[in-house]
């Protein structure tokens, strides 16, 4: 006589089929899951390095010497060409001659005011204008020719030695007794203030748009 066999219990195969796809959809919205919130994590990170980066920048901005001015470009025009009118007196960018002996400027100390269309090259090769609007100061001239004078063999430019990148002169056409420029930048006061004067050096000379002694 032939024993039975019995037959474990099973579910049918459409059944198991269905459990095993309800599995698989599981697995993969726990992966889903998991990549999403690793997504968000990672870009959270991103927009908060990004905000610290830009509150960082604004914050160096906000606190470099004199205030930025929109940048005019940097054309070359000939000489007597009209162009626009500068946005600051003295200006700080802009259509600018390119003279040999002319624009730019050697660097020094002046006894006449330097036409705008001369001056603009030498702060487009970086360099400082100190601009003083009085013509009976023999004080203040003094002062800023003194400091010229003390400052310049003492701070020499690692790249050229032989040039200060600082001009002395006056300038009767602006508001301020004293007004600094850089190549989009401009700080104005009335007092002779060297500690102001040396900060505003030390943030832009030598860092115009060219690259020039």
């Amino acid at each position: 006589m032939t024993a039975n066999r019995t037959t474990p219990s099973t579910r049918p195969p459409s059944a198991r089929r269905q459990a095993r796809l309800h599995a698989r959809e599981q697995q993969r919205q726990r992966t889903t899951k998991r990549r999403t919130t690793r997504l968000a994590l990672w870009i959270g990170i991103a927009i908060a390095i990004v905000a610290a980066l830009s509150l960082l920048v604004v914050r160096n901005v906000q606190g470099q010497p004199g205030r930025a001015m929109p940048i005019q470009g940097q054309t070359h025009i000939d000489k007597g060409a009209t162009h626009v009118a500068y946005n600051s007196k003295p200006p700080t960018s802009g259509p600018h001659w390119n003279l040999a002996g002319e624009a730019p400027v050697a660097w020094g100390i002046y006894k006449e005011p330097i036409v705008d269309e001369a001056q603009i090259h030498n702060l487009e090769h970086g360099g400082i204008m100190i601009q003083y609007n009085c013509r009976d100061c023999p004080e203040l001239v003094s002062q800023l020719e003194g400091f010229y004078n003390r400052y310049v063999p003492e701070h020499r430019l690692p790249l050229f030695q032989n040039s200060s990148k600082i001009v002395v002169a006056p300038y009767y056409d602006m508001s301020s007794r004293i007004t600094l420029t850089a190549w989009g930048r401009i700080d104005t006061f009335n007092d002779y203030d060297e500690e102001r004067i040396v900060k505003f050096i030390e943030a832009f000379r030598d860092k115009g748009p060219e690259t020039a002694p």
